[in-house]
C-alpha cells in the first residue's frame, strides 16, 4: 500500500448539518463518508458557528487541499507536490530533542507535516485556499483540542511525538524493522514519507480508508486501547519495548 492517494491529503475535522460539534473519530468508510473527520462538503453555514456562515461553498472534499489545476490564484502552493492547494503555516518550530533518539530530525517541520500544520497549528485559517484570502475559520472555532502543539502556541514541539524524523532501525536497535506490519497500513516502509521519514501521516490515516483507519479513533493506523485490540499497539508496532 501506499503513503499518499492523491487527489486527498488534508488533516482537519468536519461539520455535519445537523451535528453540535466537529466529527471527531475517524469512520474507516473512506474520506467521502458522511461524518468523516475530513470530509468538507458540510461546510456550508452552521448555527454553531455563528458570524462564520459558509467557507466551502463548492461543497467540496478535495479541493480544500488539492487541485487539478493551478489557476486564477495570486499565491501559489503547489511547489510543495501533491497538487497542494492550501496556505502553509510560516511560523517556526522549537523541535523535539533527546539524548536517546538516533534518527536525525529536521530543523523544521516538512513535507507532509508541514501541510498537516497548515491548519493544525491554529495559526493558518482554514479558509485560506485555492483563490480565496480565508481568514475567518480557525481550528480552535471547531475544537481546540486539535491545535497541535496544544495551549497557547508558541511552535514548542518538544513534547510532540517527533515528526520529520528519519526512521533507522539500523542506528538504533529498539525500533521495528522497516518490513515489519503495521496494521492495514502494509509495513512501516509504506507510511514512511519517501520510504525514510516519520510524518504525521505515518500515523494517522488522514483519508480515513477502509481497513487503515480504525474506526473510534483520531484516524490512528493501528488502535492504542487493549478493548481494541494490544494495549498501546500503535507505539509498539514501531517500538521494542
Amino acid at each position: 500500500m501506499t503513503l499518499i492517494r492523491l487527489p486527498l491529503l488534508v488533516f482537519l475535522a468536519s461539520l455535519s448539518l445537523a451535528a453540535l460539534g466537529p466529527a471527531q473519530t475517524g469512520l474507516g468508510t473512506g474520506i467521502g463518508a458522511p461524518g468523516s473527520p475530513h470530509n468538507f462538503t458540510d461546510n456550508i453555514g452552521h448555527a454553531e458557528l455563528p458570524g462564520i456562515g459558509g467557507w466551502n461553498l463548492r461543497e467540496e472534499i478535495c479541493r480544500v487541499c488539492h487541485v487539478p489545476h493551478d489557476h486564477d490564484r495570486a499565491t501559489r502552493y503547489g511547489d510543495r507536490g501533491l497538487l497542494w492547494n492550501h496556505q502553509v503555516t510560516s511560523a517556526t518550530y522549537t523541535m523535539y530533542a533527546s539524548a536517546t533518539i538516533d534518527g536525525t530530525i529536521a530543523s523544521q517541520p516538512t513535507g507532509i507535516s508541514k501541510m498537516c500544520l497548515g491548519c493544525h497549528d491554529g495559526t493558518v485559517a482554514i479558509d485560506t485556499f485555492d483563490k480565496y484570502s480565508g481568514g475567518l475559520v480557525h481550528m480552535d472555532d471547531y475544537n481546540s483540542n486539535f491545535i497541535i502543539p496544544g495551549g497557547n502556541f508558541a511552535g514548542d514541539l518538544q513534547n510532540t511525538h517527533p515528526i520529520s524524523v528519519v526512521y533507522d532501525e539500523t542506528a538504533d536497535p529498539n525500533l521495528m524493522p522497516k518490513n515489519s506490519p503495521i496494521g492495514g497500513s502494509g509495513t512501516i516502509e509504506d507510511i514512511l514519507e519517501g520510504g525514510t521519514t516519520l510524518q504525521c501521516s505515518s500515523c494517522h490515516d488522514i483519508h480515513d480508508q477502509p481497513g487503515e483507519s480504525m474506526v473510534g479513533t483520531k484516524l490512528l493506523r493501528v488502535t492504542q486501547r487493549a478493548s481494541r485490540g494490544q494495549a498501546s499497539g500503535l507505539c509498539l508496532s514501531c517500538h521494542i519495548k
